[in-house]
């Protein structure tokens, strides 16, 4: 049986984690942390508030900075910027990452890494008292146990799984490891594996039980047992398809569970309401001050059919002006160039830096989430989207054989969103067709995929663009450990990008 001392000495881990993470690590430590952590869970409701707090941290390692959170949207060619941390992800030609602990923008890897662990954290410790048979009743004299297990398996799941899609390598850590033996770094792949093992361990416990989560612990979000796990099965599918590091890898997904765990996902978006404070966005926010950022036209170029965006693109990189859009997707523009699309809006100029690249210039913005940024960084704004669910279900229907049925999910949006003809299924194409709302059925898939999904969630343009081989080369596939954590732990400093190891091709 688990002691008291063992998840005391858990929670210290994870504060202490990047010290001793190497290849063999010995983690036999003293806990400064454990009045603190020892308060946290001395009693079920005490432990109770300090679960409920599990989501607000992988919130915060996401979406809540500003560099972190922008960053993978402008290196997946999503939006476009010369300020700051995001435009040292995308400048072109793409240059290795700066992994040094004096980075001034070493924030992009630090918060990510260091508030994943701190909600798995969280997650063990929690489990680790129901196993030591802690129970969970509440005032009205329901057991809630189970419910606060699944969601503790939940979140272990979320956390190893972005850890996963983030990073080459992760400690793998859960309720039942030693902290006192040595421990290894493993690869994505397998800490991707093991993050789908927990959130199907809470799909499971979903299944059989019926229960409704606290609204606290993620904002105006009624929340029962069916819907975590429909929102359980959704992350599955984006960490499955996901995780892949090139084409290859993309088309070896498992795609039949990925249209299985679509089909059982949600069927609105999930996300939080947020009041500015404990909870907000800046990847909604300030990526959507069009002074900060505007719409990649390498995400809407596609669209134009008055040859713009192809001399754009045949253009050399520092003669790429910006250009006028003319379209018929009416989710870029109106009836002509200037007059706002559903999704997108003329904005004139670009006020950027000309000496970092007038190629990164754009007179588009994405406007959907326009009123975080003005509202004060409140209202709702999405974590996972159906429109993502119904276009990833579209690219495993096509990649299992069945086009008419990608077709029919593509052209959900496509049509009514786009006033777009149908896609029909005369030209299939390959995974390996260039975007485009013209071309082949797989041209299509990439284009919609790309519109509807702009600005919803870190890592969703990154992660396709990665997976379907078309990042610019010498884009880094992975971020590394943080090389603060590399220093403490007295191990080398790596990077990846800039055509070296880890670089797109």
């Amino acid at each position: 049986m688990k002691t008291h001392r063992r998840y005391r000495i858990r929670y210290a881990f994870i504060l202490i984690l990047p010290i001793f993470m190497a290849c063999s690590v010995d983690l036999s430590v003293e806990n400064l942390n454990e009045p603190d952590l020892e308060r946290a869970l001395a009693n079920p409701h005490d432990a109770e508030q300090y679960l409920g707090g599990a989501f607000n941290s992988i919130w915060d390692a996401l979406v809540s900075g500003h560099y972190f959170a922008c960053g993978n949207s402008t290196v997946g060619d999503e939006l476009t910027t010369t300020w700051c941390g995001p435009y040292q992800l995308s400048k072109e030609p793409r240059q290795a990452w700066d992994n040094s602990p004096s980075s001034g923008y070493s924030v992009i890897t630090e918060q990510p890494w260091t508030r994943l662990y701190k909600a798995l954290s969280t997650a063990n410790d929690i489990l680790i008292v129901i196993g030591n048979g802690m129970t969970f009743i509440d005032e009205d004299g329901k057991n809630n146990t189970e419910r606060n297990r699944a969601f503790a398996r939940f979140i272990q799941g979320v956390a190893l799984g972005y850890l996963g899609l983030l990073f080459d390598r992760a400690i793998i850590v859960d309720e039942n490891t030693d902290l006192e033996a040595e421990h290894q770094l493993s690869t994505y792949d397998r800490v991707l594996e093991v993050a789908v093992e927990k959130i199907d361990a809470c799909i499971a416990l979903c299944r059989s039980q019926t229960f409704d989560m606290p609204v606290n612990w993620w904002p105006d979000n009624q929340v029962n047992a069916s819907d975590l796990e429909s929102i359980a099965n959704s992350f599955i599918a984006r960490i499955l398809a996901g995780g892949a590091r090139t084409p290859e890898e993309r088309d070896a997904a498992d795609w039949q569970a990925i249209k299985t765990h679509t089909e059982a996902g949600i069927v609105e978006d999930f996300g939080i309401d947020c009041d500015g404070n404990a909870w907000y966005s800046y990847m909604h926010g300030i990526g959507s001050n069009p002074g900060w950022y505007r719409a990649d036209y390498k995400l809407i170029g596609p669209a134009d059919t008055s040859g713009n965006y192809a001399r754009w693109l045949d253009s050399y990189l520092h003669n790429r002006y910006e250009f006028f859009i003319h379209t018929d997707d009416r989710r870029i523009t109106g009836h002509d160039s200037i007059t706002d699309g559903l999704y997108f809006t003329y904005v004139g100029p670009s006020p950027f830096r000309a000496n970092r690249g007038i190629h990164n210039f754009s007179m588009y913005h994405h406007k959907r989430y326009l009123y975080h940024y003005e509202n004060g960084y409140t209202g709702f704004v999405p974590f996972i989207t159906h429109r993502e669910m119904i276009l990833l279900r579209a690219e495993a229907e096509l990649r299992l054989g069945n086009p008419q049925a990608a077709a029919d999910l593509i052209n959900l949006m496509r049509v009514s969103n786009g006033g777009l003809p149908p896609a029909g299924i005369d030209i299939i194409g390959t995974p390996q067709d260039d975007r485009s709302p013209r071309g082949s059925l797989w041209a299509k898939l990439k284009y919609e995929k790309g519109i509807e999904t702009c600005q919803t969630f870190r890592c969703v343009a990154f992660c396709d663009r990665r997976g379907w081989g078309t990042l610019v080369p010498g884009t880094l596939l992975h971020f590394p450990i943080p090389g603060s954590e590399l220093e403490k732990m007295m191990m080398e400093i790596y990077t990846f990008g800039g055509g070296g190891p880890g670089s797109a091709q």
